[in-house]
């Protein structure tokens, strides 16, 4: 079932843009770098930088779309249960979809899908603001289109995060996968700022009306793309393929233990991101929680441009180890502090391990993956890093319930520090790998 051809670490792909440069595809040598870019180095690529500024256009109206969607499931149930089983039913897909997306995004033309799947979140946008302003939303539909915009999503996230390998090339992944990072960490802190004002003025279908607009600037970028051939076509099921990508993952030497730091910090890390446990903490309104939302934001995205400044830098394997150690010291910060000041400066420091951990094992599988198993081995990066999240609220939730929250972020602390020491013993990650 496994072609020769398909496990070479560094094989180059066809041609599927204008080449960003003589060794656009090709992996560099490990434990090389390349020189030092510029902060904004892959915005020079005309490509990469439309369709950045269409995600972050469309990102911004999806966080609206989020804050309307919930605020409208509370005014037609007045149940925060029943709010929590529609998300629950839009993040399912991500969960169960993610290996199969994985196999699309190698066999499929990746602009298309995108198109495809934009199209489908544009079209489950306008629906919810024609229900809202006609008076026809209920509950099962916000969920029905919910989970549709849900499998949309599933199948997007691996064809979007091989796309920047495409464009960019080798030497401007990492810069790439940086300012993605900061254009959502900033449409995650602008999105829902302007969902407040536009749901007081123009109800839930403003915003719904707003985030399908939006995708018009994901869309004309998108179209402008050249067709993207796959690099080979589907010859086998997808199961065959499924079966290909995951044995390559398991073999390799650095994606298992990349995988099981993006779990570990899945499940003890991000839950904290709520800041529910901090509220409980320190007492404070929603004035203070939006400060604490904020200082979560403004140290993602400090890091996410000091990661574009450094560009392909060495040693991205201890990188990662540092990062992930920070998330979990931010977390035991956070249950030793009582001083919101404090609590502030931890919050940062949680937002830019995250950032920084999430985005240098993106990079680092990217650049692991041949070109015909990029879709699967980034399938596995989005499985590892959302679809566990679920798993990790319900773990955060059961202990803060029983025993308080600042227990519950010890045990997310202590938690990210096991799985670190697992993987040291059983496989450890090459501080050299770049």
């Amino acid at each position: 079932m496994t072609e020769p051809s398909e496990i070479q670490t560094g094989e180059s792909h066809p041609a599927l843009l204008k080449p960003a440069g003589p060794n656009l595809g090709v992996s560099p040598p490990r434990g090389g770098a390349g020189p030092r870019r510029g902060m904004f180095s892959s915005l020079r690529h005309r490509n990469f930088r439309r369709y950045w500024i269409g995600l972050f256009l469309s990102n911004i109206g999806s966080w609206m779309q989020t804050v309307a969607q919930g605020w409208l499931v509370l005014r037609l149930s007045d149940s925060a249960f029943v709010l929590g089983l529609v998300t629950f039913g839009g993040s399912l897909p991500a969960l169960v979809l993610a290996p199969f997306a994985g196999v699309a995004a190698d066999r499929y033309d990746r602009r298309a899908l995108l198109l495809a799947t934009q199209s489908v979140q544009m079209v489950s946008a306008l629906l919810l603001a024609a229900g809202t302003f006609w008076g026809f939303a209920t509950v099962p539909l916000v969920a029905a289109l919910a989970v549709a915009s849900g499998v949309a999503n599933a199948y997007t996230t691996p064809s979007h995060h091989s796309l920047f390998l495409d464009l960019v090339g080798p030497e401007d992944l990492i810069n790439a996968i940086s300012l993605n990072s900061m254009q959502f960490n900033l449409s995650r802190v602008i999105g829902p700022m302007i969902a407040g004002f536009a749901i007081a003025f123009f109800g839930e279908a403003g915003c719904f009306l707003l985030n399908a607009f939006s995708f018009v600037a994901i869309l004309v970028p998108l179209a402008l793309l050249p067709p993207m051939r796959p690099a080979r076509g589907p010859a086998r099921g997808a199961w065959a393929d499924l079966l290909i990508g995951l044995r390559f993952a398991l073999r390799d030497r650095l994606l298992p233990p990349l995988l099981v730091i993006c779990m570990g910090l899945a499940v003890f890390g991000t839950p904290a991101v709520t800041l529910a446990y901090a509220r409980r903490l320190l007492d404070v309104g929603p004035r203070g929680l939006g400060g604490m939302l904020s200082a979560v934001g403004v140290g993602a995205v400090a890091t996410a441009l000091f990661l574009a400044w450094l560009g392909d830098f060495e040693k991205k394997g201890l990188t990662v180890l540092v990062a992930s150690w920070a998330f979990g010291l931010s977390l035991a910060g956070l249950a030793f502090s009582r001083h919101y000041a404090l609590s502030l400066g931890f919050l940062a420091l949680l937002g830019g391990a995250m950032m920084s951990s999430s985005s240098l094992i993106n990079t680092l599988m990217q650049k692991r993956a041949p070109a015909v198993l990029r879709g699967r081995v980034i399938s596995l990066y989005a499985l590892a890093w959302s679809g566990f999240v679920p798993l990790g609220n319900l773990q955060a939730g059961a202990v803060a319930e029983r025993f308080g929250a600042a227990a519950s972020l010890w045990v997310g602390a202590g938690g990210i520090a096991a799985t670190i020491l697992v993987v040291r013993i059983v496989r450890a990650i090459p501080p050299g790998a770049a």
